[in-house]
């Protein structure tokens, strides 16, 4: 009731017992009041809305919290509905926080829970706003609680829908638009009987957190310049036949601007361009053909010939050293400058080159009469970089190479550039941009007063031409990225007696130049420019009685991509007082978007981190680690013969094979000593070999077709003849096998428990180049502190330094025949042994190859051996197992009776088992004993010849506690490496580590032993 009310019945009433009455009544009628105006538990847990006016309190006594008794009642904590007081700590850098329950309601007043915010994503457009992208999740829930990801489904009958929220999702549309594994964002599933409908959204920039560690997190990100990756498919299931379309978009956009499009929009603090660098190359300098023919270059701004703006001509070779730098006085030596090194020594993006431009600069200053001479070093100057003269025919053959460097500092008004040339031959044309660095623009150094971008192809010759028959003028624009499409339909076919699939895909990558107008930045006011790719394969297989008969069909054209260079400033990923995100890692403020990653081994992690950076970590603010590499578990292709989920050469996911580890090495063998199919011809299977590219369904920029067939001719032997021809695009190299395969499987022989050969006759022409990554070999004993950092295993962690190996084309008009034998053997019950046996004999045919050399007869011989050994004794509680293991490998010319490599190996290894009570166990192991141990001697690199000794003792206990395993190890290890080489005196080591380890199983996974 309210004051108004109780003034009301308190007034005066005439008479003495009209008051008595109206008393009477007002107290019936405020108590019936009460009564029915009493409100339920449930009113008052659904009731949302505060009350205006607030109860009254008639007692004196303030309400306190009252006893309670926790003897049988459960243990409630405080309710926390705050969030400041929410911010978590950090313990062994895993987050907590505390709970802060409370009511929440949605957009229309409707009540949803009582809970807590968990994940929220805005994009909003409206005038005036400072930050139009918003993103935030609740990192004290969001990874421990619900391990990086929410789901939420309805369906019925068969009809559904599933909405998922995480990080680390899997993100495949089709293999030519759409393939990640660490798909940050939002993606919703529908399925009907015969349509399948799936949609993705996510701000791939930015899209969780801005620190790698869990405790250093920003749970809440606004921006306003960003980049939105879109992506949907949409199948129509027609019994056997499925019908996809697919496609994705990825830009960049500014959420406070208006006019923004899925073509994208440069960043507002994109540099514009100061000079533009244009270099003319040989395309295959190595073939001794004609490269480059440049009859005339010119430059268009806004459409428009510019002959009138500052143009320099220099020629230069193939790896010039940079001549900018400082020479001491004190001892006359020259120290070049850095500046093609961002960021620390070499992390420069796969296949990309920084231009030259201080040096050009500098040649442009001596030219024109200004004393470069403290700022270069001028001989090597003079002597590397030579001007050229405008007006006639250039050629850039073999390692030369013409660089063309346009002035616009001048230009007030530049809305788009272009540039058109008359040229010729198998030439390669590149371009870079060259801006004023903001922060530096008074420096008296060009290579500290400019930044340039890498260089980018603009066109490239397709074939190797050396008879001008492709003269022609032809024109390209310097733009900046804004946004890319993939698009795509495919189909497959699935019969009991034929198989077919197929795909044809599109790309459009758009661009456009960082506009200037009147020396004003407006760099989205240019028009846009827009390159165009495709790419197509067709596959079916037919099955008939006793074989198969099959076909594929392709065709990656070189200007399809998945992949969109762009500009992201230095300090994007900075946090104040945290440090740097990886983002500011990213080589010279760019960074690579991939639609469809690189991730041959086809777990959850990317081989390559965002922006493709090759080389080591790079240390920012606070100490803190760039992630170069981001694969957890290492990248081992086609190695889980097992399916057990482990990989097979790095089972303790420490990111070293175990052929280069104590103990585990005997179960493993490096890849030389590994058969399979090797269609490309590099000496690498193909099943296990890792590259640089993108995970296509074929290699970019080629064409071909393969034709193959199988007969059975019994349950275990079978014959396979097959052709494949494949073409270079761009290179005009070309990979033609005419082949036959001769099979024999068979398991379960009694004491011959497999058996397997494999014999192929194959008659190649292959001049493609195509290297791969490969782990460096021989054992390291780099690191045995387990509180380093870096350190990540059980014993130590030996490096494995990740190469790149170059093909050296040993097959390009070769008749090749291999064979390979694999045993294992059961003799007796308690001896394992295991053989393999790999010769392969390579007849190089001698004549004039296409790219212009010569090659003689020869014959290349291959030999590799693997014998394994193994017997276990058991007497009562104690186990001993002696293993052996001998590995050799030799690459021998015949015709020059010379060994191209050599190399044997012989591993003693001793396990002992002792269980001394029912749950404890002793362990010895031995590797290398006295006069036996585990060596490597290598003929070819004697440096890499060594022996090494190692002893690992451990106690180990295994129990059951509340459900799960336990397991406690205490132990030591002890390795002495000595190399054979004194040279090699400093990569000798002696390491003793002392280590505790626990780790806790789930037995519905795997039984305890």
């Amino acid at each position: 009731m309210s004051q108004n009310d109780r003034r009301t019945f308190s007034g005066r009433i005439g008479s003495r017992s009209g008051s008595r009455l109206a008393t009477f009544c007002a107290l019936r009628f405020v108590l019936l009041c009460l009564l029915l105006s009493r409100p339920s538990l449930a009113d008052v847990r659904n009731n949302l809305v505060p009350t205006e006016t607030p109860e009254r309190r008639f007692a004196i006594r303030y309400p306190r919290p009252v006893y309670q008794n926790y003897a049988f009642n459960h243990w409630e904590n405080y309710p926390d509905h705050s969030w400041k007081t929410r911010q978590m700590g950090s313990q062994h850098g895993v987050a907590f926080g505390v709970d802060r329950p409370a009511a929440k309601i949605d957009l229309m007043g409707n009540h949803l829970t009582t809970g807590y915010d968990l994940f929220t994503w805005v994009e909003r457009r409206q005038a005036g706003q400072r930050f139009g992208s918003h993103l935030f999740k609740d990192w004290s829930a969001w990874q421990p609680v619900f391990t990086n990801v929410v789901v939420g489904s309805d369906g019925y009958g068969n009809w559904g829908y599933r909405a998922m929220v995480g990080d680390g999702l899997i993100a495949r549309l089709s293999p030519l638009t759409l393939s990640r594994t660490d798909f940050n964002g939002l993606r919703v599933d529908l399925s009907t009987p015969h349509l399948k409908l799936t949609t993705l959204g996510s701000r791939i920039a930015r899209p969780n957190r801005e620190s790698t560690t869990i405790n250093e997190n920003v749970a809440e990100v606004d921006t306003d310049h960003s980049t939105l990756l879109l992506g949907g498919r949409a199948q129509l299931d027609l019994g056997q036949l499925s019908i996809g379309f697919n496609g994705a978009n990825l830009h960049s956009y500014n959420s406070t601007e208006a006019n923004n499009s899925i073509k994208g929009r440069l960043r507002q603090d994109q540099p514009t361009y100061s000079f533009i660098v244009v270099r003319f190359s040989d395309d295959a300098p190595e073939d001794g053909r004609p490269g480059a023919s440049v009859q005339s270059v010119q430059l268009l701004i806004n459409d428009e010939v510019r002959p009138d703006v500052p143009t320099h001509i220099i020629r230069k070779r193939l790896g010039a050293r940079p001549q900018a730098g400082r020479t001491l006085t004190l001892t006359g030596q020259f120290i070049p400058s850095s500046y093609t090194q961002i960021d620390g020594p070499v992390i420069y993006y796969r296949n990309s080159e920084l231009p030259l431009f201080a040096d050009f600069l500098y040649r442009v200053d001596h030219e024109a009469g200004v004393d470069v001479a403290k700022l270069v070093r001028l001989e090597g100057l003079l002597e590397e970089f030579q001007f050229e003269s405008p007006g006639r025919i250039l050629n850039a053959d073999g390692s030369d190479q013409l660089v063309y460097l346009f002035d616009l500092r001048e230009e007030p008004f530049v809305e788009s550039v272009e540039v058109e040339a008359v040229v010729g031959n198998d030439y390669l044309v590149e371009w870079a941009g060259v801006n004023l660095n903001a922060s530096n623009a008074g420096a008296e150094r060009y290579e500290d007063r400019y930044r340039s971008t890498f260089l980018r192809t603009a066109m490239r010759a397709r074939g190797r031409v050396s008879d001008l028959s492709n003269l022609a003028r032809r024109r390209f624009a310097v733009a900046e990225n804004t946004g890319i499409y993939t698009y795509s339909a495919d189909l497959q076919l699935t019969l009991s007696w034929l198989d077919i699939s197929a795909e044809y895909a599109r790309s459009a990558l758009y661009s456009r130049y960082p506009a200037r107008l009147l020396n004003q930045t407006a760099v989205n006011e240019g028009p846009r420019s827009v390159i165009h790719g495709s790419a197509l394969f067709l596959n079916g297989i037919r099955r008939f009685k006793g074989g198969i008969l099959g076909f594929e069909a392709f065709s990656m054209s070189p200007d399809f991509t998945t992949q969109m260079p762009t500009y992201v400033k230095k300090d994007y990923g900075y946090i104040a007082s945290r440090g740097y995100s990886p983002y500011h890692f990213m080589t010279n403020d760019t960074i690579i978007w991939s639609l469809v990653q690189d991730n041959e081994d086809g777990d959850r992690w990317r081989d390559i981190a965002a922006g493709n950076v090759l080389g080591s970590p790079q240390k920012g603010g606070g100490g803190r680690t760039a992630p170069v590499n981001p694969d957890q578990d290492g990248i081992f292709p086609g190695q889980d013969e097992d399916n057990d989920g482990l990989i097979d050469s790095d089972r303790n996911f420490n990111g070293a094979p175990d052929y280069d580890e104590p103990f585990l090495l005997f179960d493993v063998d490096p890849n030389e000593y590994v058969y399979g199919l090797d269609r490309n011809n590099n000496d690498e299977p193909d099943v296990r070999e890792d590259d640089w590219q993108p995970d296509y369904p074929y290699d970019p920029n080629q064409r071909g077709y393969h034709l193959f067939g199988q007969l059975n001719l019994s349950s275990r032997w079978s014959v396979g003849l097959g052709r494949y021809a494949v073409r270079d695009q761009i290179g005009g190299g070309r990979n033609r096998s005419n082949y036959a395969l001769l099979t024999y499987r068979r398991t379960g022989l009694g004491q011959v428990r497999k058996l397997f050969f494999e014999n192929s006759t194959r008659q190649v022409q292959d001049d493609i180049a195509d290297p791969y990554n490969q782990y460096s070999r021989g054992a390291r004993l780099s690191k045995v502190d387990p509180y380093d950092a870096n350190f990540i295993g059980l014993i130590q962690r030996f490096s494995s330094t990740l190469f790149r190996r170059e093909d050296i084309l040993l097959y390009q008009r070769s008749k090749v025949n291999e064979s390979y034998l694999e045993g294992h053997l059961r003799p007796l019950e308690k001896l394992k042994l295991v053989q393999k046996l790999r010769l392969r004999f390579n007849w190089q045919q001698g004549g004039p190859l296409p790219i212009r050399q010569f090659q003689r007869d020869r014959r290349l011989d291959f030999f590799a051996y693997v014998n394994r050994v193994e017997y276990a004794w058991t007497f009562g509680k104690f186990d001993i197992v002696p293993r052996f293991k001998f590995l050799y490998l030799r690459l021998h010319d015949n015709e020059a009776n010379i060994d191209l490599q050599s190399e044997h190996r012989i591993i003693p290894i001793l396990k002992t088992r002792f269980a001394i009570m029912p749950k404890t166990t002793l362990q010895l192991g031995i590797q290398g004993w006295g006069p036996v141990p585990y060596r490597i001697n290598s003929r070819t690199q004697s440096r890499e010849s060594l022996k090494q000794r190692s002893t690992l003792f451990t106690v180990t206990n295994r129990t059951r506690y509340l459900g799960y395993e336990l397991i406690n190890i205490v132990g030591f290890s002890r390795d002495k490496l000595k190399y054979d080489d004194p040279s090699q005196k400093y990569r000798q080591a002696n390491g003793f580590l002392f280590f505790v380890r626990s780790t806790i199983g789930f037995t519905e996974f795997g039984t305890m032993l």
